[in-house]
């Protein structure tokens, strides 16, 4: 609408414009005839022609062409008075340029040849002195500024059209500019979509999995083993608290800015009831958690046994966020599937020629094969998250059965440079 009315507008602007250019060469023309200038045996008629060239100029953006025609054609009726033409003169330069600027290709195409054939025909003699004739019979000064006054027009149309293109380019280029922002930014907010699914997986999928099986097991000795089962409960209260405190972690990541929370409900762990000075900073699960990772999974009945290899080796935050979460969904994978079982887990940092790589191992002597009934393979959402999270560090994730039974997952993340 906004477009619309500065259309509207402009458009106004220039109709008025034209009005005034129109009534101000009429009464010039009207001051030519009446002036010491005039002359003829049809002075009246000669006023009213000069009048009319001024008044048809109104039109001379919607119909160039027809103005430009009924300028010449009153030209010649001056010629054919005997009057003078001097007073036609401005009228004459109006429609000329006009034609030339706003006249339509075919039309802007005869006037390319005729203005300098004109100027050269006309003009050349002119400067010789070999014109007698021409002067005798046409309005060669008329027709000379017409000519001039339409190449002009349409040296200022060409400038105009290759600034228009130019504009042109620009404004595509400022949509295709904002089209690849928008694009990029689509492709960005689904990057954060997967990457917060996927850690609401592995923190829901994992914490509830092992409350599930503990849970069971201590309605199972309830009525036997009292003790056993408040082991079992207490267990389930200390994974509920680890998965609220990385949902609470998880949070903290998407609440950037914001005041951050304690670990219980935003008591300080004096029970003071206020957070603790660096409440507001909790860091990224990583390396050093996956042996408490393991106790938690012992304690849920899984044995569970950390093997590390090769020299120690400082890693970004977003790698061992993916150890991590490597070893916990393959843990959760056994716990979950694998029937009666221990699990191995090995950390291997392993020289080689292109950079150092860490890699991430874990076996069990479970069901194996049998185990891909029940969605383990990379169908499943966890295996499928895995992969994306170690394809987006430029590493690798095999996952399936062992030839001589249990299930094994590896992965190699790529850390460039050398141990240190």
């Amino acid at each position: 609408m906004t477009g619309e009315g500065g259309a509207g507008r402009t458009a106004k602007s220039a109709g008025l414009l034209d009005g005034a250019i129109a009534a101000g060469v009429a009464l010039l023309g009207l001051a030519s005839g009446l002036g010491p200038a005039r002359g003829g045996p049809h002075p009246a008629a000669a006023i009213a022609v000069l009048c009319a060239m001024g008044l048809v100029l109104f039109a001379r953006r919607r119909f160039p062409g027809t103005v430009l025609a009924a300028t010449a054609a009153l030209v010649a009726t001056l010629v054919a008075l005997r009057a003078p033409v001097e007073g036609s003169f401005v009228a004459v330069l109006i429609a000329s340029y006009s034609a030339a600027v706003y006249g339509g290709s075919g039309f802007v195409r005869v006037l390319v040849v005729a203005a300098p054939a004109v100027l050269l025909g006309l003009g050349v003699p002119q400067q010789f002195g070999a014109a007698r004739w021409t002067d005798a019979h046409l309005p060669v000064r008329s027709l000379l500024a017409a000519a001039g006054a339409c190449l002009v027009g349409l040296v200022i149309r060409n400038q105009l059209a290759a600034r228009t293109e130019h504009a042109a380019a620009l404004a595509e280029r400022a949509e295709l500019i904002a089209a690849q922002q928008d694009e990029r930014a689509s492709r960005a907010a689904m990057a954060e979509r997967l990457r917060i699914a996927r850690e609401l997986h592995d923190i829901v999928a994992h914490h509830l999995s092992v409350v599930v099986i503990q849970a069971q097991g201590a309605q199972r000795v309830a009525g036997t083993d009292l003790a056993r089962a408040k082991d079992a409960m207490a267990d389930v209260e200390r994974t509920g608290r680890t998965a609220l405190e990385e949902m609470r972690r998880l949070l903290g990541l998407l609440r950037t800015g914001e005041p951050g929370e304690a670990a219980d409900g935003g008591e300080a762990a004096d029970g003071t009831g206020t957070a603790a000075p660096d409440a507001a900073f909790v860091p990224p699960l990583g390396l050093a958690d996956v042996d408490g990772l393991a106790q938690r999974m012992r304690g849920a009945g899984l044995p569970v046994t950390i093997v590390r290899r090769g020299p120690p080796r400082a890693v970004p935050e977003d790698v061992g966020l993916t150890v991590y979460r490597i070893v916990q969904e393959s843990l959760t994978n056994v716990l979950k599937h694998a029937g009666p079982a221990s699990a191995t887990v090995e950390l291997t940092v392993t020289a080689e020629p292109g950079g150092t790589e860490l890699g991430v191992t874990v076996t069990d002597d479970g069901r194996g094969a049998s185990a891909a009934l029940d969605a383990i393979p990379g169908a499943g959402r966890g295996t499928v998250g895995m992969r994306e999270r170690v394809a987006a560090l430029g590493g690798r994730l095999t996952a399936g059965p062992r030839p001589g039974g249990g299930y094994r997952v590896h992965a190699t993340i790529p850390l460039g440079g050398s141990p240190s």
